[in-house]
């Protein structure tokens, strides 16, 4: 479907993992500056999408900010022509359900960049391989965000985890186009994220990035960015009756990988993780799932995994079925992985609970199968919500001070 280009310019974020991150944090240091974006952070349909348009334009936002995920492309309800300004997080396994090969989910990205206007603006993570593949001399401007290659144009210098955050100056090393006619000049401000993990970090670039194309200020941008107070069920790291609990909704191996690698960086005695089996996902899938957490099992002998397909606490969209349950228990099985099932989630918790002992990381890691992990969790062990602390604060007394982004995923 080919649609009309909007008067206020508009920029898709695409990608397997970080693209509704890397759309709200955008959307969140823009506002900051002073300025009305308007951000669609889930696909919801061509109806949905129409509306979202239309209600841009008449509260004259200064731009759109559109996840553009891959089923949505591959039905044609979004095509390139539409955007002034792309990004690409990464690519990685997911999405064969629906794409069947990951030939075919790569190639459908391929296209939406190739369909872009002549001049457009698309950052590409240059951590990622596969990523990097897609960015060809063509039709438009490539612009390059990393945490690790250094030779990128945009970067976090000087990076270094403090507490449950991160410190890092954002770096410009070139200049470049903004829109309007603006140009970002080379420089560099310090930035403290309030959000654990490297990937998270990757995100804040993406946004920072994006943002400058509107904001061409460096510091201003920086300072935006530092606001951010974190996201629901991003690494969002609460305590609670003497456990640390940590909340995130990864679904494929390469996501499962990145809260993996961040929980290991954070203070614990042991890891108790329930996963939730991911519904929907595939038989692939699901068992590359249980081969990315049976490796991290064998590293963490002294840690123990927990699983649930939440049968009765999830829409019925996103349930279990049993040939995924059986794929991902296979693959366990052969790797001779320690495991505990609960089919409800509710018992899972419970399990969870009986077993965690102070100074223990409660690990809850799955996508829509523990939407109401966290919720039941705090019900069981009589935690007060209103006294949660919340990572985003160094003393972790003064947590109230704001409240989480929702995530929408």
């Amino acid at each position: 479907m080919n649609r009309q280009r909007p008067p206020q310019p508009m920029f898709g974020f695409t990608g397997t993992n970080g693209k509704t991150t890397a759309a709200l944090l955008t959307g969140f240091i823009l506002s900051r500056c002073n300025l009305s974006p308007a951000v669609l952070d889930t696909w919801k349909g061509n109806i949905s999408f129409t509306r979202f348009q239309q209600q841009a334009a008449m509260a004259k936002s200064d731009c759109l900010l559109v996840e553009v995920p891959v089923d949505a492309l591959r039905l044609k309800h979004l095509t390139g022509e539409s955007f002034a300004g792309a990004a690409l997080t990464n690519l990685s396994l997911d999405h064969l359900k629906s794409c069947r090969t990951q030939k075919h989910y790569t190639a459908i990205k391929a296209a939406f960049f190739a369909q872009l206007p002549a001049g457009a603006k698309v950052f590409i993570n240059a951590d990622d391989p596969q990523a990097l593949s897609l960015a060809e001399e063509g039709h438009v401007e490539y612009l390059t965000y990393a945490v690790r290659y250094p030779k990128a144009m945009i970067v976090a210098d000087n990076l270094q985890r403090k507490n449950l955050s991160y410190l890092f100056d954002l770096t410009v090393k070139a200049d470049f186009s903004g829109f309007g006619g603006t140009t970002v000049a080379p420089g560099s401000a310090p930035v403290r994220l309030r959000m654990t993990g490297l990937h998270n970090v990757a995100n804040a670039l993406l946004a920072a990035a994006v943002a400058l194309l509107f904001v061409p200020d460096v510091a201003a941008v920086a300072k935006a960015l530092s606001a951010f107070p974190g996201m629901r069920r991003n690494m969002e790291v609460i305590t609670v009756n003497g456990y640390t609990v940590v909340d995130d909704a990864a679904t494929n191996p390469a996501a499962l990988a990145a809260a993996l690698k961040a929980a290991d960086l954070l203070p614990a005695a042991r890891i108790l993780l329930l996963h939730g089996i991911y519904g929907g996902g595939g038989q692939v899938l699901n068992r590359c799932n249980a081969l990315e957490l049976a490796a991290w099992s064998k590293k963490h002998l002294g840690s123990r995994l927990f699983v649930t397909r939440s049968m009765y606490h999830c829409r019925k969209k996103h349930q279990v079925h049993l040939h995924e349950e059986k794929a991902f228990f296979t693959a366990l099985q052969e790797t001779g992985t320690e495991f505990a099932y609960f089919p409800d989630l509710p018992d899972a918790v419970n399990s969870l609970l009986c077993h965690a002992a102070p100074g223990d990381l409660l690990l809850l890691l799955g996508g829509p199968v523990l939407s109401r992990a966290r919720e039941i969790l705090l019900r069981a062990a009589g935690g007060d919500a209103a006294k949660l602390l919340h990572h985003y604060a160094d003393n972790l007394a003064e947590s109230d001070a704001q409240a989480l982004f929702p995530n929408p995923t």
